[in-house]
């Protein structure tokens, strides 16, 4: 019992008495929790007795009695509170010797794993405890637990020969793997704790091991500034573009704030990508009109021929009319020159004269008047006019139509000669590409209006089944995108990107790195010099070369002969199967005979093109450039 006696001097001491007692209690508080061990308030030197200025003991009575109770009060708390401290102290001290001791013999035993069901969860949190513990400072904080706990590098080439996702490949940097939660995180104890407090390279299969999921998001190879935001939400499929820009449009501007902005819009504020007009909406109605109310009666005209033209259930389609005939005639003398077989290729002509060549030169047709009759005979003077975009439609029916009745198709432009069967290839079940699809040369142009495929829409493969069936009647919807593109590749990529996310289409595009399928992109290219040396001189046997890239046709016929790849005779140009045979037209194939030459004809016209022999005293196309050898 403690004795309280009231005395007035003793007053001010207990009010000092408390100030003084609740900072040892702090202090006491601290001490415990940095050394483990609870400090009483008896060892401190507290007692319910104070002292008058003078240094005399005085016992706490009268007034003070309710402030002493306060503080004996305060003390049973803080002593409980300072003995939960202690055991949790005594707790964190053992967890920390434990993991020092597991880390060292984890960095003895390389690639150690937990093959428990929960240990990936409880490993990877004790890693994080031991950065904690350790003092480390973790790649992300805990408000990201369920967004981002660690991040892979994985070595490019490593990654796409594991995980091919079908479009070109730019760019050399490593692939970056977000983990988005702890049971993504690999198996290994010593990477999953590297991983909380770096990024960690490791191999393409020991990163994504526990990865059920996983997305691909690729980002732009420039030097602009780019940044990509990561948002967590229910899954969606679409990557938005923000630019800054002023609110009434215009170019990027630099000071002005992030506005949403459609995919295809560049940095001079110029749009892509374009809605049709109703006027070209209705235009093409009228034409799947006709389509459509006749393609019962052509699909049963077209069965027999197909069925006789098919091996191994694939045609080779080719569409043309009479203003690029020559370029149809060189393909057939070309192969002939090579003895190689043409025999399943089916060409669509657009006007009975090229049916008539091409019959001549032995190719199985199937001229469609219904569909086919009103569109344009001349040719193409340049890339996107008006004769070029009536063609495009004729390049989606026919490939639709074959696929349509359950056979794969090669589909090829006229502008394409061979080196070897392009068959051999997609047929070859060993092909490292034989599970996909849809096979694309690339085109080369990889920008935004082709992206993300940069499929050239000229020379492709693709396989008869469900997916594809589909994706071509909807490309056939598609066509007011191609009238008002002035383009089928660009309807075509924007028509496959949305089957091949919203369906699991297999897509694979032909990289302009491979040698087997280059194209007007590398004849073109400085950068591809070399490539093209080492095919003038047969160092390299491509299967196909596919003059794209090229203004006008007469352009291609120069650049074809340069090369030595035109085997078609001059006087066969530009002229119908008549005035080619005159009187003499008792054989259908023989316009081989009178139009294919035994050899190339090989003529200089652009010294600083690529060429079969040196064209150093020829002028350059593009002035002011040397010679290409």
């Amino acid at each position: 019992m403690v004795r309280l006696q009231s005395r007035t001097t003793s007053s001010s001491g207990s009010r000092k008495l408390s100030f003084f007692t609740i900072l040892k209690y702090v202090l006491v508080s601290g001490l415990s929790f940095y050394f483990g061990s609870v400090v009483t308030v008896q060892s401190l030197g507290c007692s319910t007795r104070t002292h008058d200025d003078r240094g005399e003991s005085v016992h706490l009575n009268g007034n003070n009695r309710k402030e002493t109770i306060k503080i004996f009060e305060m003390k049973r708390e803080y002593e409980t509170l300072l003995q939960m401290e202690r055991k949790r102290n005594e707790a964190l001290n053992a967890r920390v010797l434990e993991l020092s001791k597991y880390s060292a013999s984890s960095q003895k035993e390389d690639g150690n794993r937990i093959s428990q069901p929960n240990g990936d969860k409880e490993d990877s949190e004790s890693h994080q405890d031991y950065a904690v513990a350790m003092g480390q400072q973790t790649l992300f904080d805990a408000s990201l637990q369920n967004m981002a706990v660690g991040i892979s590098k994985i070595e490019r080439e490593d990654f796409r020969g594991n995980f091919d996702y079908g479009t070109p490949s730019d760019g050399q940097s490593p692939v970056l793997l977000i983990h988005h939660n702890q049971k993504s995180l690999p198996t290994s104890s010593e990477k999953v704790r590297q991983l909380s407090t770096s990024i960690v390279p490791m191999s393409a299969m020991d990163a994504t091991e526990n990865c059920d999921y996983m997305y691909v998001v690729t980002v732009p190879n420039k030097k602009d500034r780019h940044c990509t935001a990561i948002v967590q939400n229910y899954e969606n499929f679409h990557v938005q573009k923000w630019m800054r820009q002023s609110d009434t449009g215009g170019p990027l501007s630099k000071s002005d704030h992030l506005r949403y902005v459609n995919r295809g819009m560049n940095g001079k504020g110029m749009r892509t990508f374009r809605v049709p007009t109703e006027t070209t909406i209705r235009k093409h109605w009228e034409t799947l009109e006709t389509y459509f109310r006749t393609f019962d009666d052509v699909l049963k005209e077209l069965k027999p021929i197909a069925e006789k033209v098919a091996v191994k259930n694939t045609i080779i389609v080719m569409t043309c009319n009479m203003g690029q005939s020559e370029l149809l005639m060189n393909f057939v003398c070309n192969a002939k020159s090579k003895g190689l077989d043409v025999s399943n290729v089916l060409v669509f002509p657009t006007d009975q004269e090229t049916t008539d060549l091409a019959e001549g030169m032995g190719l199985a047709t199937f001229y469609d008047e219904r569909n086919f009759g009103k569109l344009p005979k001349g040719e193409a003077r340049r890339y996107g006019d008006r004769a070029f975009v009536a063609m495009m439609f004729a390049k989606v029916v026919c490939v639709q139509m074959i696929n349509y009745l359950g056979y794969d198709v090669l589909f090829q432009d006229v502008d394409v000669v061979w080196y070897k069967n392009p068959l051999e290839y997609f047929h070859d079940p060993e092909n490292e590409f034989h599970g996909f699809d849809m096979f694309f040369q690339d085109d080369g142009a990889h920008s935004g209006r082709y992206s993300p495929y940069s499929a050239n829409s000229g020379f492709y493969y693709i396989r008869s089944n469900p997916e594809t069936k589909y994706f071509l009647v909807s490309l056939l919807y598609a066509g007011d995108m191609i009238m008002t593109s002035s383009s089928h590749q660009q309807a075509l990529i924007q028509v496959m990107a949305e089957h091949a996310s919203q369906f699991g289409t297999r897509v694979k595009i032909l990289s302009r790195d491979m040698d087997e399928f280059p194209g007007g992109w590398h004849y073109h290219s400085r950068a591809k010099k070399d490539f093209m040396k080492a095919i003038a001189k047969g160092d390299i046997v491509p299967y196909v070369f596919h003059m794209s890239w090229t203004s006008n046709k007469d352009n291609k016929i120069k650049y074809f002969k340069q090369m030595g790849e035109w085997y078609t005779d001059d006087k066969c140009i530009q002229k119908d199967k008549d005035s080619i045979l005159g009187f003499h037209n008792e054989q259908q194939d023989n316009l081989r005979s009178h139009c294919c030459l035994p050899e190339p004809n090989i003529v200089c016209f652009f010294r600083d093109k690529p060429s079969k022999i040196p064209c150093r005293e020829s002028d350059p196309i593009d002035a002011g450039r040397p010679s290409f050898w």
